[in-house]
């Protein structure tokens, strides 16, 4: 008995042990340990899933299975949690780092709350993108999955405080004080993120969404991080836009790809037609078009008749803004060629100009 007692002293204080005793590693006394195995065995099969979880062919699957790809990717973060309590506890009681136990419980159970609140988390992702899954286009923009892991960690560690007996508002008391100090150095950057939050809760567009700035640039929205909107314009390059100043300009948002697209087109013809044989005309050209969608039916109207040439209007529906620049194109071949058929052409803007000879003389006053 006082044999094993002894024995147990040396394992826990090496000081004890008698001479000529070798110090073991503390990988051997982690391995020793009954809960180490386990926990190695779990970390590696949480490894292996975010291995497959990688490959396109999973990525596919779960897309379109959202529910049980965020349930799995629920359990295997508890699954990393607690292996990772078990091994920091392995760890604080092999020889030499007895002192540390209190501090490697304390980051144990903080882990395991921040677990259990990143589950969670994970869980409302999925429940959000099964209720959009079958929405064309759709995708959860990073700055609203950052905010929605943000809220829930910061919840896991408010839990975390109180189980240890401490009072939320030292907590709040302590964020306080830090959030003021980051306002005053980070002025510009926390400009860019509630601007950004902002974007995200007014929803004034979605990624997929085509933006037509003030400057007249155009571009795809990809993505809305916690800085800057990324747009990808026509010649595949990227704009990134601080949030700050895209939120305080005035933009067009031209929709995406599920949306159509309904401009209109002017035509101006003389005067010296009759308006109802134009009309008909244009209607013609309309019909030969195959981009424009038949409905709602196109609409020609003689928009302007109180100067020359006269004016005619021309309004369509696309499938999506991108399909009308071929639609245009389009349009504009069949009208030109039915009017030429007709021996019509196109009139220009008439414009008035009188001239003043400068060097002709005054009669001269009697």
């Amino acid at each position: 008995m006082e044999k094993q007692v002894d024995e147990k002293n040396a394992l826990k204080h090496p000081s004890n042990k008698r001479v000529g005793e070798m110090d073991s590693p503390i990988l051997d006394q982690a391995i020793v340990n009954w809960t180490a195995l386990p926990s190695f065995i779990l970390l590696s099969v949480g490894v292996v899933w975010l291995l497959i979880r990688q490959r396109d062919l999973a990525l596919h699957w779960l897309s379109g299975y959202p529910l049980w790809a965020g349930l799995l990717d629920g359990a295997f973060i508890l699954v990393f949690a607690y292996s990772a309590r078990a091994l920091l506890s392995v760890a604080s009681e092999a020889p030499r780092l007895d002192d540390w136990w209190s501090i490697a419980r304390l980051i144990g159970s903080l882990v395991v709350y921040l677990g259990y609140s990143w589950a969670f988390a994970r869980l409302v992702e999925a429940l959000l993108r099964r209720r959009k899954q079958h929405v064309p286009d759709w995708r959860l923009p990073k700055l609203a999955l950052i905010s929605l892991y943000g809220a829930f960690s910061l919840l896991g560690v408010v839990s975390f405080l109180v189980t240890e007996g401490h009072a939320p508002s030292e907590f709040l008391v302590w964020t306080g004080a830090s959030a003021a100090v980051l306002a005053f150095v980070m002025q510009q950057t926390l400009v860019d993120l509630f601007s950004g939050l902002a974007l995200t809760l007014e929803r004034p567009f979605k990624i997929g969404d085509w933006l037509r700035l003030e400057d007249g640039t155009e571009g795809q929205v990809q993505d809305v991080n916690w800085r800057a909107t990324h747009l990808r314009k026509w010649d595949k390059t990227s704009l990134v836009i601080p949030n700050g100043k895209l939120a305080h300009q005035s933009f067009t948002n031209l929709q995406s790809s599920s949306n159509q697209y309904a401009p209109w087109y002017t035509v101006r013809i003389s005067g010296e037609h009759d308006p109802e044989e134009v009309i008909e005309l244009l209607k013609t050209a309309v019909k030969g078009c195959n981009i424009p969608l038949p409905a709602p039916s196109p609409v020609v109207r003689l928009m302007s008749a109180d100067t020359t040439p006269y004016t005619y209007t021309i309004w369509l529906h696309f499938e999506n803004y991108p399909s009308m620049f071929a639609g245009r194109e389009e349009l504009y071949r069949e009208v030109d060629s039915v009017l030429r058929s007709k021996k019509i052409a196109i009139a220009a803007d008439i414009h008035e100009v009188h001239y003043k000879d400068l060097n002709e003389r005054q009669p001269a006053s009697e």
